[in-house]
């Protein structure tokens, strides 16, 4: 297993910020979220088709990865426009990880009714457009992967998602702490899920609920993190660890210059190959 770091956790960053981040506190990736304080990274210089080979060049020369390249995706909206820009925009990332060298985008499912026709309209249409989304970035040679959040953060949840538009091309990125404050056991998540699981997500928290959680340094929570780690090692995944310090939405918590140093030197007791 390798570690990697999500710049919601240092969304201020310039590149070369986030790439000296890592190499200097031995993660092997990053995954970018956030730079320079915006959000939408396919406006960026560089993310331009001009930028393209000077920032792959710049991850080269650190010698650090792209794990994951993240995106806002969703196919909530009832609106056929919006779900046909929200498909262009999945095209888009795609483009812009494979250019970078990275296998994956992440993609959201969103937020649905608890009950209802409207639930099962809603559902649906999610289903469809993450099939169609899915399809189109693996012509682009990467996989979008859902992550375990909203209204999908458990299996089951997933699965009926699934139900809808099954298909092989869609990933899942497995948002531990999603999953486990909704009561789920991490056994049952990973055989629902296993097979489709590229990309995880950890965090601590030491108060966590199905409608609520808070923010520790990671080792200071309540989280089963060894647990979860050695399920992960036996089940022969070799993916990233990548550490979701949501800095960019939660102000008030630690910085990044203590937060994601921390991150790597806990998580090297745990995983042997990260030592």
């Amino acid at each position: 297993m390798k570690l990697s770091f999500s710049t919601l956790g240092c969304p201020k960053y310039t590149l070369d910020q986030v790439l000296s981040t890592a190499s200097d506190n031995g993660y092997d990736g990053v995954e970018l979220r956030f730079l320079r304080g915006e959000v939408g990274l396919h406006e960026l210089e560089e993310f331009s088709a001009q930028g393209l080979p000077r920032t792959r060049a710049r991850f080269e020369q650190a010698g650090v990865e792209l794990a994951c390249l993240d995106t806002s995706v969703r196919f909530t909206s009832p609106d056929k426009d919006e779900r046909a820009q929200q498909l262009e925009a999945a095209r888009t990332y795609a483009r812009i990880a494979a250019e970078l060298g990275s296998r994956y985008i992440r993609v959201f499912g969103g937020a649905v009714p608890d009950e209802g026709p409207e639930r099962t309209e809603t559902t649906k249409r999610i289903a469809e457009g993450l099939a169609e989304a899915a399809a189109a970035t693996r012509a682009e040679g990467v996989t979008a992967v859902l992550e375990t959040h909203d209204s999908f953060c458990t299996s089951t949840q997933v699965g009926e998602l699934l139900s809808y538009a099954p298909n092989d091309d869609l990933g899942i990125l497995w948002d531990v702490l999603h999953s486990y404050r909704h009561g789920e056991p991490l056994e049952q998540t990973w055989q629902a899920l296993g097979e489709r699981i590229r990309h995880v997500h950890l965090k601590d928290s030491g108060s966590y609920s199905p409608t609520d959680f808070d923010f520790r340094l990671t080792g200071e929570g309540t989280m089963p993190i060894g647990e979860f780690v050695g399920l992960l090692d036996r089940e022969g995944y070799t993916g990233y660890l990548s550490f979701e310090w949501e800095k960019a939405w939660h102000p008030e918590i630690e910085e990044p210059e203590v937060a994601i140093p921390q991150y790597a030197e806990y998580m090297r007791k745990l995983v042997p190959a990260t030592r």
